[in-house]
């Protein structure tokens, strides 16, 4: 105390700092001079620091009280009020006293929420003002005192303070908001003023929210005082135990100033770094100036409140980045708002780029969700279905039902709905983009459009609207994607469905049999390469009126069927169905059924009606140890090809290498079809064709 008063003493009296030392007490005294940048003035903070005779001594730490240094550019709030008179000790009611227990050990998730809830509670007092001097300005007696939430913490002291210049408490409303768990004055004030609590930008709901302080602080001490004329500044101050003490003070200025004293694990709420990361996760978009230590917080406006016309690209890029925590530039933007059927403010943003592409995992889901404008889940699930985790964007509804400590969401069934709105509006405004840039929008698809086929697959409630944004290259166009609306616009007017063919590249599927009919009639087909897009189109099933048909189908050859003149086979009828009962007869085990094509082909035969090619491979994957057993196939021979008709001739004549040929001809309609990858086992059979050729 002696030497807390000599520093006084000299501050007071405007003695400077030297560097010879002065003598007190046996110690050697050193006073230090710091400058503060306040309002644009220099303020000189001196402090004492001792400098021990012994070496055990120089290790000393200062204690809290005597370190009032401030780091450089740094407003520390302090503690200016007195108490004056006595002290008046009340208890907690008895339910309260069960609840604050709760409240402070089990209610939250993570500690850190007390920062969000309190900040809360300051933009609440301060709207309340704000409304009050708007109604009837006489009633308050300061109307020049700024709106702002100013906060301050201090690793020397171990404390956490946060004041605000809202509308304070008398004694009476302490009494009733803080020593009452559960009573919301916020909920009151609404019911006075007769308004929703959007119209009046209030946050507070339950009347819970400032004893989640009581997490982190061992005590917790309150001044405030209404911002009603004629009102008096108290001292609310409790340990959370059971009772409070509420006391006259002075120099207490309107709004409410709460100083936490840290629990010891507690104390990294101290921290500056670590209080600025809480407060621009949880509060950076209350309306109202936040500052920490004297320097502004929440800097970037929240563009979804806006309107969208007053918003510029850099601020959407800006945004962005801050969301995305990348620094790329968007591709899209769509800024959403409605009041019916659910009020819902939003942003989102669709990235130029994604990192699953390079393998680098899974993305996290995107969109952060808020209620008026305070945080209630960062990478919220279930707003957006899981195939749109590339979304980057926030969500804001007074509608969403929250929990007592807003962290979980509880009517699943109004999520779904206002999922069911973005999702919707998401879709068609990518839909309207592709039509005004083609070429960006094509660039888009080739990158994101993975997501997009992942929809098709895992949420059928959504293929009509996804297939829209889908883009194949086609028979017809090679350096261009096709959407499925192009694709229908340019069908053949006694064409009814679309076409598809999976191969492993263009260059393939142009010279596929199955393909080759189908240009010879004009009629274009959609060219698959990933194994992915059989499942796609396969969910797709009909887009508008028109089915999606594979060209290996039997539906797809009734259309040829119907298209083509009869064509004259080189054989009669009664040849025919000999040489097609020997093929049954010659590979039982690979045909279960021959016959007669009716495509215009230039190969021997072709299989027909067959399993998925894509679905053996991934079931092969799913159980590689399982051997995956082809199941006899459907086959059709083109009964005017040279080689059909030679079999035909020879194979009464020549029957062993006549089954040879046969057997090479089915596996090679196999192959085509993609149901035989490992071709090794024709290897021997085609040594024994080349050697029979070789001896001829």
């Amino acid at each position: 105390m002696f030497l807390q008063r000599s520093v006084r003493f000299l501050a007071k009296n405007g003695l400077k700092s030297t560097s010879s030392p002065m003598l007190m007490n046996g110690r050697s005294l050193s006073l230090n001079k710091s400058l503060l940048l306040n309002n644009n003035s220099k303020k000189e903070i001196y402090s004492i620091r001792s400098f021990s005779t012994t070496k055990q001594e120089e290790n000393d730490e200062i204690p809290p009280e005597q370190n009032t240094t401030l780091d450089k550019g740094d407003e520390k709030i302090l503690e200016t009020e007195k108490v004056v008179g006595l002290s008046e000790k009340l208890t907690f009611q008895t339910e309260t006293q069960k609840i604050l227990h709760i409240v402070a050990e089990s209610l939250y998730t993570e500690k850190e929420v007390f920062i969000r809830e309190l900040i809360s509670n300051a933009s609440d007092a301060i709207e309340k003002v704000r409304h009050l001097q708007l109604t009837d300005a006489s009633k308050v007696e300061d109307n020049v005192t700024p709106f702002e939430i100013k906060i301050s913490c201090d690793e020397d002291k171990k404390t956490l303070i946060i004041q605000d210049t809202g509308i304070g408490m008398t004694k009476e409303e302490m009494i009733k908001n803080l020593g009452n768990i559960g009573y919301s004055g916020s909920g009151e004030f609404l019911k006075q003023i007769g308004e929703n609590p959007d119209k009046a930008s209030i946050i507070g709901q339950f009347g819970v929210g400032f004893y989640s302080c009581f997490m982190v602080g061992h005590t917790i001490k309150i001044y405030s005082k209404s911002a009603t004329s004629g009102s008096k500044g108290y001292l609310w101050e409790s340990d959370g135990a059971g009772s409070y003490n509420i006391s006259e003070a002075s120099g207490v200025g309107r709004g409410t100033k709460i100083i936490i004293h840290l629990k010891p694990n507690a104390y990294e709420y101290s921290k500056k770094a670590t209080v600025e990361a809480i407060i621009k996760k949880y509060s950076n978009f209350v309306g109202f100036p936040i500052t920490l230590n004297g320097h502004a917080v929440n800097t970037i406006r929240p563009l979804w409140t806006l309107n969208k016309n007053s918003i510029t690209p850099q601020e959407h890029t800006q945004f962005y980045q801050y969301l995305s925590k990348s620094y790329d530039t968007p591709s899209y933007h769509l800024h959403f708002s409605t009041d019916t059927p659910l009020s819902i403010r939003s942003i989102f943003y669709i990235p130029s780029q994604h990192m699953e592409k390079y393998g680098m995992g899974r993305m996290e889901p995107g969109v952060s969700l808020f209620s008026r404008k305070v945080l209630i889940q960062q990478k919220a699930q279930g707003i957006l279905p899981e195939w749109m985790r590339f979304v980057r964007g926030v969500v804001d509804s007074e509608d969403i039902p929250l929990n007592v400590s807003r962290e979980h969401l509880q009517d699943n069934g109004l999520i779904q709905r206002i999922s069911s709105v973005l999702v919707k509006r998401i879709l068609k405004h990518l839909h309207d983009e592709s039509k005004k840039d083609v070429a960006k929008f094509n660039n888009f698809m080739n990158d994101f459009g993975p997501f997009f086929k992942e929809g098709i697959i895992s949420d059928f409630k959504w293929k009509d609207e996804i297939s829209k944004l889908l883009r194949f290259e086609t028979s017809h166009s090679s350096d261009t994607s096709t959407s499925l609306e192009e694709y229908v616009s340019r069908m053949k007017p006694n064409q009814n469905q679309i076409y598809y063919i999976t191969v492993p590249n263009r260059s393939i599927g142009l010279k596929s049999p199955y393909y080759e009919p189908f240009q010879m009639k004009g009629v274009e087909v959609l060219f698959l390469y990933n194994s992915i897009d059989e499942f796609v189109v396969t969910n797709i099933g009909h887009f508008g009126d028109k089915k999606v048909v594979s060209v290996e189908s039997k539906e797809a050859e009734e259309f040829l069927l119907e298209n083509q003149e009869k064509r004259t086979d080189a054989l009669s009828q009664q040849e025919i169905d000999s040489f097609l009962g020997w093929v049954t007869e010659t590979t039982p085990e690979k045909v279960s059924f021959a016959k007669s094509t009716t495509r215009s082909i230039s190969s021997p035969a072709i299989i027909v009606d067959h399993e998925s090619a894509t679905m053996r491979r991934m079931m092969k994957m799913i159980e590689p140890n399982k051997q995956q057993e082809l199941p006899r196939q459907q086959v059709e021979f083109n009964m005017n090809h040279p080689i059909v008709l030679k079999l035909n001739q020879q194979r009464t004549t020549n029957p062993e290498i006549s089954k040879l040929v046969l057997e090479q001809v089915v596996d090679n309609a196999l192959v085509t079809a993609g149901l035989i990858e490992d071709t090794r086992e024709m290897i021997p059979r085609l040594n024994q064709l080349l050697e029979s050729v070789l001896n001829k």
